[in-house]
């Protein structure tokens, strides 16, 4: 333990140029060696904690008030690193452009509101298994970080329609959402999307099982730029809300549609020869009739067809 002190007490003081650093799976690294790192190192632009496990709140504030100039921010399976330190960098780090938090189970609403209003330029936010992550918290984001481009917001139970409201009405020029796992979500929340993201052309909504052909006639209307959409296991779309996205989406590349059961081998066909740009549909072999093989051209292997 002294000696990692000691090591990147070292590090603050001799390196104060330094501006990309990642700790990763350093078990013995605590509060005090962020500490030393954060005030010594204040030029920081990224920073990447991976499997910290003894890093806290103390030692993050340090770098919310030390590195003002940090523009990206990883906490991968930080468990101790709670609200108020996060709360301390939304402060802080005003030109923050991206976040990532994975396993952060103590980080919740109030240091995501934080974010929302301070860190104004955030172009990337990405959440995962956090689940004291709600609406409130994204609701920050929509409304302050008219920016932002790519959100990912994975398994997080507490997320719901009313965060991708205000994503929908604040965040126009989003391209890349992932939502999957957030078993809250309905149609009425993928329509809010729909309606105010047109720049759109990455979504992920799979594992929700609260939207189906509405969703999909919305998503088909307003987000003609979509090339990349992953539905798979979810359970309520058909053949028919297939043939609206598809009509639509023109510009679709891949389609990922494996374990819904209401798809069948006519919806398979429909998106085959709606989409002329698709290069890959993931689905079970079973829905793929003779008919559409030679059609596509395809490589079929159990779960996918590839298109050459």
């Amino acid at each position: 333990m002294i000696l990692m002190y000691r090591s990147l007490f070292a590090i603050g003081k001799g390196c104060k140029k330094l501006k990309n650093l990642t700790l990763s799976d350093c078990y013995l690294l605590s509060d005090k060696g962020l500490e030393a790192i954060a005030t010594g190192c204040s030029e920081l632009t990224h920073l990447e904690i991976n499997g910290c496990h003894n890093i806290g709140t103390t030692g993050l504030e340090f770098v919310g008030k030390s590195c003002q100039r940090l523009s990206e921010l990883a906490l991968l399976y930080c468990q101790k690193i709670g609200d108020f330190a996060l709360s301390e960098v939304g402060r802080g780090c005003k030109y923050l452009q991206a976040l990532h938090l994975v396993d952060c189970s103590n980080i919740g609403d109030d240091a995501m509101c934080s974010i929302g209003m301070g860190c104004r330029n955030l172009k990337k936010l990405h959440i995962r298994r956090c689940y004291e992550v709600g609406d409130k918290g994204i609701v920050a984001i929509g409304r302050n970080c008219k920016f932002l481009t790519d959100l990912s917001i994975r398994f997080c139970d507490r997320v719901g329609d009313e965060a991708l409201m205000a994503i929908g009405q604040g965040c126009s020029h989003l391209c890349h959402l992932n939502i999957s796992g957030c078993h809250q979500i309905t149609d009425n929340g993928i329509t809010c999307i729909a309606r105010g993201c047109p720049q759109l052309i990455f979504l992920d909504v799979s594992v929700l099982q609260f939207i189906g052909d509405a969703s999909l006639a919305e998503l088909g209307e307003g987000c003609p730029l979509l090339k990349d959409v992953v539905l798979s296991h979810c359970r309520q779309i058909t053949d028919v809300g297939l043939s609206y996205l598809v009509k639509g989406c023109s510009m679709l590349e891949t389609c990922h549609i494996v374990y819904c059961p209401n798809i069948t081998a006519a919806g398979v066909a429909t998106l085959i020869s709606g989409c002329v740009n698709l290069k890959k549909i993931l689905v079970e072999k079973c829905k793929v009739s003779e008919r559409t093989k030679r059609r596509a051209g395809s490589i079929i292997s159990y779960l996918c067809v590839e298109l050459i």
